[in-house]
């Protein structure tokens, strides 16, 4: 299957900024599932400690 784009009315600029949104949105949403980690390791950590004492 060939993709076939119309050079007429394709617009490039749109195209690369809908591109970089998404690679925005998805590295912030990348960041947040790593920091939500971190939380709960530090969350288990405490709860380790208070359980040893």
């Amino acid at each position: 299957m060939a993709n076939y784009i119309d050079v007429e009315t394709f617009d490039i600029e749109k195209f690369g900024d809908s591109i970089a949104k998404a690679a925005r949105e998805a590295v912030k949403w990348e960041r947040r599932k790593l920091e939500w980690i971190l939380e709960e390791k530090k969350k288990q950590q405490s709860e380790d400690k208070k359980e040893a004492a």
